[in-house]
């Protein structure tokens, strides 16, 4: 759109005859006057012109601050107050006006107590059209509307009535973070980052984590900034990061094309504010860099501005594939998964990163260090990559973490190492909902159960807390339960619990109860509501304790058929029942049911006692597992097996051998065989 502006100071310097020819030349049309209230505020709040109408407006900047007006297009309001600020050094220059189509109309910068004219011509499309100031800090609340229609609109009214009712008190100093214009900036430890990290808020609601002792961006969020963990100290305070990261770079990025990677020196040359955003300097060789970070225009992403002087050879960029980002530059080259930059081209270059949906992990925990949730419950140790948690039986952690929604899918991926490979463990990581990894030292060794099966049905391990009760309470306290838990009768004559079971051939069975108690508290037996007169009760001696489980059993004669198994208390006290197998004389035995039952410890399990490379994924129609990048074993999933659910917890509470964790992702999509390939072979050590 054509514009004339005419700012105060050119009027004092023209004769009186060229200001009578400016005026002249602005009569014809709307004449408007826009001035700015206390608290980031246009005064007024909207304005009324016809399709088409030159206008004429005056801006008046009454404020102690510095404003500019900037009208654009419907629905890009957003877009042009993040391109402003992402202008950084060249913004001045500039006076903060982006280049764009959508830019219908501007004033420059104007100081305090100075005024400017702007005349321009109104779309003849009708419609809402924004006017903005975009001074950095400003454009997220200091907003108007230009309403172009043939009658003047009752919203418009409205808009000016609200404004009216508002507070007159507010001011810039009120501005909540996310209307921000400038960066919060916070020097504090941070995970996956040295000592010397930098965490920073972003205007629009994107952070970051600049790790100043490796000059490097460590990774991006969004949705959130930092929670801090009680008082100052390494371990026990490290912030808790309350938004979802889609952006990860391990390394830091450059190197020279004759250089090897690592051999040239980085050093921290500080940081100097660019309107209120960080810009960093630091040294990579003979070469200095500075790197200015703001969110993507438009996009969720980032846009990051470099410059690079004393550089005497071509600069390499690495774009890793699980980064979680799209990576584009205005210059250079890509070349087989690399951007290349001649000396010229990297003197002043922007990288846009912009977010890829669902790609990066929505869970990752490096294990590098004992965060919040896993204060004084795991021990430290060399990792694959970094460092490793040790986990114990008993313990289970549940990290912080975003919201997962796994209803397309879900992967995961971790690095193991067991203690005891001739043990098992009944869960080494599980979902709220909807399964768990679990090893057994076996051909199997690790296997991926769901718990949304019901689990009383025929087999070995029919689960107490899965079958039908009344008055115990489900319990999962007490190491050493098999499944999710256990029932705990309480004080309350007539408790009971109920499977409903399948014998499939005629003859004598065992009909064995896995228990735990500290005396014994028998519970009357009955077989679809008959109590046997010569065995009405059985004894269920004490085990020694609560977490000592052993078997109560007794024989049946039954022929096939469905059949309801019942325990009732005849006491107000009663044991812990964890489950109730059926052992039928002459046929092979389900060990391996849907209920979680113990392993057959094995002399030769296939994996040993070093670090392997787990990885789970699970679709609409199978659950494949990889061991060290290679397929491990595939199923399909049960019409009845639903997909995770809710928070991923580590270990379990009941009692199982430690074992050690590193490098664990979870992710709300399924994982390719290529991906999962490229992970395994991130180790940093040496693994078999």
């Amino acid at each position: 759109m054509k514009q004339t502006v005419c700012t105060d100071g050119i009027l004092r310097l023209f004769s009186t005859f060229l200001l009578g020819i400016l005026i002249i030349n602005c009569t014809e049309g709307a004449k408007l006057r826009l001035s700015v209230k206390p608290g980031l505020k246009f005064d007024p709040i909207a304005f009324h012109v016809q399709p088409g109408e030159k206008v004429e407006l005056l801006f008046d900047n009454v404020d102690e601050m510095m404003h500019n007006f900037v009208l654009v297009e419907p629905g890009s309001r957003m877009r042009i107050v993040e391109s402003a600020i992402a202008l950084g050094a060249d913004g001045p220059n500039r006076h903060y006006i982006p280049e764009s189509e959508d830019v219908i109309a501007s004033t420059p910068v104007v100081l305090p107590g100075k005024k400017t004219i702007v005349t321009f011509v109104a779309p003849k499309k009708e419609g809402e059209y924004p006017y903005v100031c975009t001074f950095p800090g400003h454009g997220f609340v200091m907003i108007g509307t230009l309403f172009v229609a043939k009658a003047r609109p009752a919203k418009m009214d409205e808009l000016i009535a609200k404004a009216k009712d508002a507070s007159k008190n507010a001011n810039a100093s009120n501005l909540s973070q996310s209307q921000s214009g400038l960066a919060l900036v916070h020097r504090t430890f941070m995970p996956d980052s040295s000592p010397a990290a930098i965490a920073v808020s972003l205007p629009g609601g994107h952070s970051y984590c600049w790790d100043a002792g490796n000059c490097q961006l460590r990774y991006a969020w969004r949705d959130g900034f930092i929670k801090k963990n009680g008082a100052f100290g390494r371990w026990r305070t490290l912030p808790t990061i309350e938004g979802r990261v889609y952006l990860r770079e391990r390394n830091f990025p450059f190197r020279f094309k004759s250089q090897a990677k690592g051999s040239l020196e980085i050093n921290f040359l500080g940081y100097r504010l660019i309107d209120g955003i960080p810009q960093f300097r630091y040294q990579y060789g003979k070469a200095e860099f500075t790197e200015l970070i703001v969110k993507l225009p438009g996009k969720s992403g980032l846009l990051r501005k470099f410059t690079v002087n004393n550089s005497h050879e071509d600069l390499l960029f690495p774009l890793p594939p699980d980064a979680g980002v799209n990576t584009t530059c205005n210059k250079g080259t890509i070349d087989k998964g690399t951007l290349l930059l001649t000396p010229a081209e990297s003197k002043s270059f922007s990288i846009r990163q912009s977010e890829i949906p669902r790609k990066a992990p929505v869970l990752y925990l490096s294990m590098n260090d004992l965060i919040a949730s896993n204060n004084r419950r795991g021990i430290l140790h060399p990792g694959v990559i970094g460092q490793a948690w040790q986990l114990s039986g008993g313990k289970k952690i549940t990290p912080a973490q975003p919201k997962g929604d796994f209803s397309s899918g879900a992967g995961l991926t971790a690095w193991v190492k067991l203690t005891d490979p001739k043990r098992s463990i009944s869960s080494l990581v599980s979902w709220e909902k909807g399964g768990n990894i679990q090893y057994s030292p076996s051909e199997k060794a690790f296997s991926f159960h769901s718990t949304s099966l019901k689990i009383d049905d025929p087999g070995n391990g029919l689960e107490a807390e899965h079958a039908k009760f009344k008055g115990p309470k489900k319990q999962a306290s007490n190491p050493g339960h098999h499944g999710s838990g256990y029932l705990d009768f309480g004080t309350e004559l007539g408790q009971f619990v109920e499977w409903k079971v399948r014998i499939e051939k005629d003859g004598e069975n065992r009909l064995r109860f896995r228990y735990a108690s500290i005396d014994s508290r028998p519970l009357q037996l009955s077989v679809n509501g008959e109590v046997d007169l010569l065995t009405p009760t059985l004894p269920f001696e004490g085990t020694g304790s609560w977490t000592n489980w052993k078997y109560e059993e007794v024989k049946r004669k039954f022929t096939s058929g469905e059949y309801s198994v019942r325990l009732t208390s005849v006491k107000k006290t009663g044991p812990n029942v964890d489950s109730l197998e059926i052992i039928t004389a002459g046929l092979k035995q389900n060990t391996t049911s849907k209920a979680l039952t113990e392993p057959e410890l094995s002399d030769e399990p296939i994996i040993d006692g070093e670090w392997h490379h787990l990885a789970l994924s699970v679709d609409q129609t199978s659950v494949r597992i990889y061991l060290d990048g290679i397929l491990h074993k595939k199923r399909d999933r049960r019409p009845d097996e639903g997909l995770p659910v809710g928070k991923v917890s580590i270990a379990s509470k009941t009692s199982h051998p430690k074992f050690l964790l590193d490098e664990l992702s979870v992710y709300e999509r399924a994982l390719n065989p290529e991906e999962i390939k490229r992970l395994s072979q991130l180790a940093t050590v040496s693994v078999k």
